[in-house]
């Protein structure tokens, strides 16, 4: 007998009216999500559940973090929009049932048939808003081995209703506040590019005769100790300029030259130049590539810069000895989707076993200055901030304090264009 018809009508109408009430208390997408799965067990006997929702960046039909599927050939799984399936849910309008309906499963092309097959689908139920088909909620076969019959169907009706129009409520919200967070940061970085593009040339002109004239009056002192201080000078004058260069490359990041890359056979090139770090402090390295050896349009300069940016602050984490834990650096390439648009990315994960980052601190780690380093400038993973962005690109961070940092870094797969600017570049230079 269906789940639904051992619960009684009143159970239902319970679990329903609960699930209606958490939609005024819940804005957060994931959250939603992940409600609705709860509530869908709670109403028939099913594990295996997955949300896709639109995505108008990609065009396609994406899973949920929360539910998010196994990959198919190392990809994650997708469905276009224009695809055969979500032809027949928009045009129907009605829930598919492949245990029954096997004349529409051999409509689907291959691809999707092979994806509803690693998914182990059987009911696909549209959610609908506005005449739209925002999604789509794919139910495994029942855990009891019965077939889903009209009260099911009738029951998830009910839900999915409700559920539709408050996971695109939760949409409209999410970006709205993404939009508002990428103006707040845009805004405060410009103002900060403004201010250390004239600091930086205020700063430099005066230093570089400073230097000249330690150096000219360096040549005619003959005591040792008098020349080692100037010397001394001339090593503080040379870290003042590179502060200089870095504000200068934070205010006005140069133009991208995109070449093509091979990501696996570049990480490796980088990590030999740090070998006798690594070495001198027992950090060892474990390597997690994907099997396909993917290459990537970027600027070859830029990325090294940021690469090596991220693995020297890896490597300063795992300073401090602590015999209960191992020294691993970790460096994988996976194949992703963007937060927000869905299209397709490379991510280049860096891991460490080092002391960690304090939750109140992770979001200002890429803010100008901010540094923990005594000898730091804080400019380094601001301009790696603005390196990523310029390559449409994204960074991420998590840390726990006292076990380690994850940072990833998602570069677009497809190619970029040559010169192209990113929107902190463009806010600097409305002058």
């Amino acid at each position: 007998m269906p789940a639904a018809k051992l619960m009684s009508n009143q159970e239902i109408k319970t679990v329903l009216s609960e699930f209606n009430r958490s939609l005024t208390l819940i804005a957060d997408k994931s959250l939603l999500i992940n409600n609705l799965t709860s509530r869908i067990k709670q109403l028939v006997p099913v594990e295996r559940v997955f949300v896709f929702l639109f995505s108008e960046g990609s065009g396609c039909y994406i899973p949920e973090e929360a539910t998010q599927p196994e990959p198919v050939d190392s990809q994650p799984i997708t469905f276009n929009a224009h695809g055969k399936l979500f032809n027949w849910l928009s045009v129907n309008e009605l829930p598919l049932l492949i245990s029954i309906q096997h004349d529409v499963l051999e409509y689907l092309d291959p691809h999707e048939q092979r994806k509803l097959m690693q998914m182990e689908s059987d009911l696909i139920y549209p959610l609908k808003v506005m005449n739209q088909i925002s999604g789509a909620v794919f139910l495994g076969k029942r855990t009891d081995g019965l077939t889903y019959d009209k009260d099911d169907l009738a029951t998830l009706s009910l839900l999915f209703n409700q559920a539709a129009f408050a996971i695109e409520h939760a949409i409209l919200y999410e970006q709205q506040k993404e939009r508002i967070t990428k103006m707040y940061r845009a805004d405060r970085l410009a103002v900060l590019g403004e201010l250390a593009a004239g600091a930086a040339h205020e700063i430099r002109n005066p230093l570089t005769a400073i230097r000249s004239t330690i150096q000219y009056l360096a040549r005619d002192i003959k005591d040792p100790e008098k020349g080692e201080m100037m010397a001394e000078v001339i090593t503080e004058v040379d870290r003042i300029n590179k502060i200089v260069q870095g504000l200068l490359s934070f205010a006005r990041p140069s133009d991208l030259n995109a070449t093509l890359i091979n990501i696996e056979e570049f990480i490796m090139q980088l990590v030999s130049l740090l070998s006798s770090t690594l070495q001198t402090m027992h950090i060892e390295t474990e390597f997690r590539f994907l099997a396909s050896n993917p290459t990537i349009n970027a600027d070859r300069e830029q990325l090294r810069q940021i690469l090596l940016n991220v693995f020297m602050n890896s490597i300063d984490a795992m300073k401090k000895p602590d015999p209960s834990k191992s020294r691993l650096l970790t460096i994988k390439t996976e194949n992703t989707l963007a937060k927000n648009n869905s299209v397709p990315m490379l991510a280049l994960i860096i891991q460490d076993t080092g002391c960690g980052i304090p939750d109140e601190n992770i979001e200002m780690i890429f803010n100008p200055f901010y540094t923990t380093k005594s000898e730091g400038t804080g400019l380094g993973l601001a301009i790696c901030y603005g390196f990523v962005r310029g390559h449409n690109g994204e960074i991420e961070v998590q840390s726990e304090p006292g076990v380690g940092t994850s940072l990833t870094i998602k570069l677009p797969q497809n190619t970029i264009g040559k010169n192209q600017q990113h929107e902190i570049q463009n806010s600097y230079s409305r002058r």
